[in-house]
């Protein structure tokens, strides 16, 4: 590789986890490979999620080759194994990562451990849900090895270490590798696939929530001969994830048939016109619908086949099976310690849970009664924890919770709103895209952007609370 080629850089929108790639470009929206950023119009537009290039970072270069001694060399330089003053942090997914990258920026010197269930590599989550059209392999999937993450940080990574309990008392993390002190400890769990067990004879569902989802999802979508058109993909759930993940297959190639019980796509997000609009866009891209309906059972019907029998009395054949369900935090280990949970793991305004000594951020984290499992939310997360764990108490004031579909046939930004009784407003509509906002009290406090309005996410953000004076006539919720 030149040493121009090695000076190409990469940089990642903030909002969805899209990489920028200087040496790839982005030839699909007319950047040629080679593409310095800095050169990237101001009109340019993050493919996924259709933010600015305003809202990309500059992201660290790919560390490849690091092992597991230059990691333990990293921390073991920050005070040892048995520093009780140390941070620990439960999770290596993104909020853990970008926990102890706020907390190493603020202090160079603290002792910070991160233990996870897996190998503890660094990437983007919602990047799984649109990487298949693309054909991104796995490997390309990971923005740093974990060792490396570590290394760089001066992090000691406890890689696939099961977590057995905590001795609060004694501030320890009881582990099968033996327990683990801590001064301030901070769970980062995460969450997990909603599953549901059907009737019948089939092999289990398969759902796409991290990397090993995916690896999963790609053997078994290559493991027929012939085209991606003879590998036909039912998909159980028409939220976030099973709208993009049928959006993303059915430009691959691959026949797919979406399932909702609702009686239209995103029910409890989308206001009516656009889910409407949502639903004719991929019905356009391929996607057969089958609405209001739920699976009474699944069979094997032949060698890698599988035959869904709907409610409504239709079946169905599939080759590969997905249920998109939502999720649920993982809250197993903070409820066996005695932490408050409801939804998620209860904290207060800095984060705290119900012990004073354990914190908790990221998909499982039940901040004034909501779940805000959003990557935005989680770097606010991050920043505030950072700055509360290096002696500076921060408040976390939360964002809009804005919410980024990235179905590339109809892209959609939307604010849900932050205040009921009131109505939504077409502000302006069209084959190119619609802006719907809703006021209530005569304030604007939510909106829903689709197609090429969606671009005007972060301007629409500003002006949250403001009054709202158009008098255009109230759509129906």
């Amino acid at each position: 590789m030149s040493d121009e080629q090695d000076d190409f850089k990469r940089y990642i929108c903030k909002v969805c986890g899209y990489i920028y790639d200087e040496a790839k470009g982005d030839p699909d929206s007319g950047l040629a490979p080679g593409t310095r950023f800095e050169d990237i119009p101001d009109d340019w537009y993050c493919p996924d999620c259709n933010v600015t290039k305003a809202d990309f970072t500059a992201l660290e270069p790919r560390g490849e080759l690091a092992d597991a001694g230059a990691a333990a060399m990293a921390w073991s330089a920050t005070g040892g194994a048995d520093d009780p003053n140390a941070v620990v942090i439960i999770g290596g997914g993104m909020a853990g990562w970008a926990l102890a990258e706020a907390l190493r920026e603020r202090d160079p010197r603290r002792t910070i451990r991160l233990l996870t269930a897996d190998s503890g590599d660094y990437y983007s989550k919602p990047r799984l849900s649109n990487a298949v059209e693309r054909g991104v392999a796995v490997e390309d999937l990971v923005e740093e090895r974990g060792v490396s993450r570590a290394a760089r940080l001066g992090v000691e990574l406890m890689p696939f270490v099961r977590v057995l309990d905590i001795h609060r008392a004694q501030k320890r993390v009881i582990t099968a590798r033996g327990g683990i002190p801590y001064g301030e400890l901070v769970l980062a769990t995460g969450a997990r696939p909603r599953r549901i067990e059907f009737p019948g004879d089939a092999a289990p569902p398969l759902s796409v929530n991290t990397l090993d989802d995916y690896r999963l999802l790609r053997s078994a979508l290559e493991d027929r001969d012939g085209a991606p058109s003879h590998t036909r993909v039912a998909i159980v759930g028409a939220g976030l994830v099973g709208c993009e993940l049928a959006d993303d297959l059915a430009a691959g190639g691959y026949p797919v048939s979406l399932i909702e019980c609702a009686s239209h796509p995103l029910s409890g997000l989308l206001p009516g016109a656009l889910a409407e609009d949502l639903q004719n866009a991929l019905a356009e891209r391929g996607v057969e619908w089958h609405m209001g309906a739920t699976v009474e059972r699944v069979d094997r019907v032949a060698e890698g086949t599988q035959r869904l029998q709907l409610a409504t009395g239709e079946a169905m054949e599939a080759e590969v099976v997905i249920t998109a369900l939502g999720l649920v935090p993982n809250r197993d280990l903070a409820e066996r310690t005695g932490l408050a949970c409801h939804q998620g793991i209860e904290v207060d305004a800095l984060l705290r849970t119900t012990d004073p000594s354990i914190y908790t951020l990221g998909d499982g984290c039940e901040f004034e009664g909501k779940l805000r499992p959003y990557v935005e939310t989680l770097r606010g997360q991050a920043a505030a924890l950072a700055r509360t764990l290096s002696g500076e108490p921060t408040v976390f004031r939360p964002d809009a919770g804005i919410v980024q579909v990235k179905t590339a046939s109809l892209p959609l930004n939307v604010c849900p709103p932050s205040a009921a009784g009131g109505d939504w407003v077409e502000i302006a509509g069209g084959a190119s895209g619609r802006h719907l906002e809703y006021h209530a009290e005569g304030r604007l406090v939510g909106f829903a952007l689709s197609g090429d309005q969606a671009r005007r996410v972060r301007e629409l953000e500003t002006r949250l609370g403001d009054p709202a004076a158009d008098n255009r006539p109230r759509l129906a919720s």
